[in-house]
């Protein structure tokens, strides 16, 4: 999106700008809907992604800086106390001066423990030979690529500000080619399809498929999504899927629930005073607004 886009030849060999780079963009997609961070991307200029996203300056600003919070990534999540109040950004350690923290909350804009991120990331896992040799040593204990794509996911979990449901779209990115042919450097070694990232939409929709008597909870949604993918072959529809992806499942589900991504389709259903005939009224976004025309129309 924007200057956040990544070039595709970069992402295919896995450079560490590139992955960096993706990270930090799909990290950005929290706590806001999906269409508002976009118009966000798109509408920063490059000398701002380069402040977040740029994994050399971020290089920069952490070992060229003063503030002894920036020596080590326990140092820094414990010891960096920058915040946002209003529009004022600034921190008791260093009060008044320039830092990378400050500059990434004013381009997040954001609450103002999220311009941590991109320093806790570099600290954690760019730091000291880059993000290969985290996957080097994932590939060295476990000897199963879809065991590997957990493992990982558990890693940059450890982020600040990321958690389960960001590590597990990072990392699915980079190891489902069903998602991104060709752009999945991590695959065959890591598998990502059967990780399954559980947001608002998949949420919504695994509680209104599944018995009402079912826990509501991140472990339950994503165990039911990998039981319905089971039922599935998606070669079936296109002979290049693999026969099993809850992942690429998951994302149906998404796309699907998600109004803002089928209206930016063209989706006719979006037109539609009346529901079509594989309409599933407790799932579908635009059901609602058929009700209310039906209504109107009686």
């Amino acid at each position: 999106m924007g200057a956040f886009a990544v070039a595709p030849d970069e992402l295919a060999a896995g450079t560490d700008a590139a992955i960096f780079r993706l990270f930090v963009t799909l990290s950005m997609y929290q706590a806001l809907r999906d269409v508002v961070i976009m118009r966000q991307q798109r509408s920063l200029p490059r000398a701002s992604m380069r402040i977040v996203a740029d994994v050399a300056f971020v290089k920069r600003a952490t070992t060229r800086h003063a503030c002894p919070t920036l020596g080590s990534v326990e140092a820094f999540e414990k010891g960096c106390d920058v915040t946002k109040t209003g529009e004022s950004v600034d921190c008791e350690t260093c009060p008044g001066a320039p830092c990378h923290v400050k500059d990434a909350t004013v381009v997040f804009n954001r609450m103002g423990d999220m311009g941590k991120l991109p320093i806790s990331a570099w600290l954690r896992f760019w730091k000291g030979g880059g993000v290969n040799v985290l996957l080097e040593r994932v590939c060295q204990v476990e000897s199963s690529p879809t065991e590997r794509a957990a493992l990982l996911v558990e890693h940059f979990a450890s982020i600040h500000r990321v958690g389960r449901k960001l590590a597990t779209m990072f990392v699915s990115a980079l190891s489902t080619p069903a998602l991104a042919s060709g752009l999945t450097p991590w695959f065959p070694t890591v598998d990502g399809n059967e990780l399954v990232v559980v947001d608002t939409n998949v949420a919504r929709a695994a509680d209104a498929l599944q018995d009402p008597s079912a826990p509501r909870t991140y472990d339950a949604r994503e165990r039911w999504v990998r039981e319905q993918a089971a039922k599935i072959d998606l070669r079936e529809f296109r002979a290049d899927l693999p026969r099993y992806s809850p992942r690429f499942v998951q994302q149906a589900l998404y796309a699907f629930c998600s109004k803002s991504n089928r209206v930016a389709q063209g989706d006719a259903c979006a037109a539609r005073t009346t529901p079509c005939w594989g309409c599933a009224p407790a799932l579908c976004p635009f059901a609602a607004s058929m009700e209310s025309a039906d209504a109107v129309a009686g």
